[in-house]
């Protein structure tokens, strides 16, 4: 790969949303295995690799789904609490072909601040999201608050000092949907040279 291919593949990658995934569509093995390798391969100090995905597919959609909806219900006052997203957590994980809840284990060293070890984990999910955008499969970060909350944690099992930080729904794009268009602002609008 040249260097405009790889400019050419930045650009292509695009959030593809839930609703917009084919849920009985199969991901290949062998594609879940590439996706994977390429998180493994974003930096992080002092080789932590603080990455992990917990990975539900088929029926398990349904323990994410509500792990999701209870979290909401737990941790969402009476006044806020809307019913309609409550319903809508309960129904995105289903209509992707799998959900991974990206999780961020931090390594024993303790000189490493923690928001690096996020930063690993934010390079490692770009690594996935872009090998999936060059398979034709879509992704879609999603980050509701409830993920964040220590009832999700216990859902997830998680340790003491791991953080979910949030969901990665996964999919190919139903037949017929045209893959996202989008533009940016000028690249030089936000550097500046010294």
């Amino acid at each position: 790969m040249n260097l405009h291919q790889a400019a050419e593949l930045i650009a292509h990658r695009r959030s593809i949303k839930p609703v917009d995934m084919d849920a009985e569509k199969s991901i290949s093995s062998e594609t879940w295995d590439t996706l994977i390798e390429c998180a493994n391969w974003a930096p992080s100090h002092g080789h932590t690799e603080p990455w992990r995905f917990i990975i539900y597919r088929g029926d398990s959609r349904n323990e994410i789904a509500k792990a999701l909806q209870d979290a909401y219900q737990a941790e969402t006052p009476a006044d806020e609490f809307r019913p309609e997203k409550h319903e809508k957590m309960g129904k995105n994980p289903l209509f992707s072909h799998a959900v991974a809840a990206i999780v961020m284990t931090p390594g024993d060293n303790e000189k490493i601040p923690e928001i690096e070890e996020i930063e690993a984990v934010a390079c490692a999910v770009q690594n996935m999201h872009l090998a999936a955008s060059a398979a034709g499969v879509g992704l879609f970060w999603s980050s509701p608050a409830a993920c964040y909350g220590e009832n999700f944690a216990q859902s997830l099992q998680l340790g003491s000092k791991d953080k979910c930080l949030g969901l990665l729904y996964i999919g190919y794009p139903k037949e017929g949907k045209a893959w996202p268009k989008s533009v940016r602002k000028p690249a030089a609008d936000k550097v500046i040279w010294k």
